[in-house]
């Protein structure tokens, strides 16, 4: 396990011991969406950690691209989160509250490339360390959401009702925006490691 992917681990396990911990206690399921959702937001937030690079002073100048040099973190945080959520979903399963499989889980990676296309474009502005700032701002922006959701009586989760084409046009488009965002801001460039590095060295 490398140094990055350590938070994503201590995330998977914190949320699927809190989902683990309102199955147990809760004795009907009315409580569970909500601790489900808490935890999808929280496994989301910690794929952001997997951009990290406390050492970018050094590795943005080395011979090997950033993808590939990030590819151990993510293969890693990826199998971490995914581990996690089964988890989730099984705990669900158990007390008869599981979410649709399929919606759950496309709403789990658009939010999780969502908050790695975030670390990437905060790293190549200059912050090394962007999960501190993601992983946070993912979880207070979902589950404001999921407060508008209730408060206008409108689903814009693909779990919060049988999905329509309109939400399923939103959450692709959402998907297909991060991807673009990681890849155009996760390539090589010139002005990118003077930018990390002097961020790096000033947090020295």
């Amino acid at each position: 396990m490398t140094r990055t992917s350590w938070p994503a681990a201590l995330t998977a396990l914190a949320a699927s011991a809190l989902v683990l911990l309102a199955a147990a206690f809760q004795q009907t399921a009315g409580a569970l969406p909500f601790v489900w959702r808490v935890a999808e937001l929280a496994l989301a937030g910690g794929a952001a950690y997997l951009i990290d690079d406390a050492a970018a002073q050094l590795t943005t100048v080395a011979p090997k691209g950033p993808w590939r040099r990030r590819a151990p973190a993510l293969g890693a945080g990826a199998a971490l989160v995914a581990g996690g959520w089964l988890t989730i979903l099984a705990i669900l399963q158990w007390r008869g509250a599981r979410p649709p499989l399929a919606e759950s889980s496309a709403e789990l990676v658009v939010m999780c490339l969502v908050a790695v296309s975030a670390a990437v474009l905060l790293f190549r502005l200059g912050d090394p360390e962007p999960g501190a700032i993601v992983a946070p701002v993912v979880v207070v922006l979902g589950l404001g959401l999921t407060i508008v959701a209730s408060v206008v009586g409108s689903p814009l989760y693909l779990t919060d009702a049988d999905p329509a084409p309109g939400r399923v046009a939103g959450w692709t488009a959402a998907g297909a925006v991060a991807v673009l965002v990681i890849v155009v801001a996760g390539r090589d460039g010139a002005g990118e490691p003077k930018r990390v590095m002097r961020a790096a060295a000033g947090r020295v």
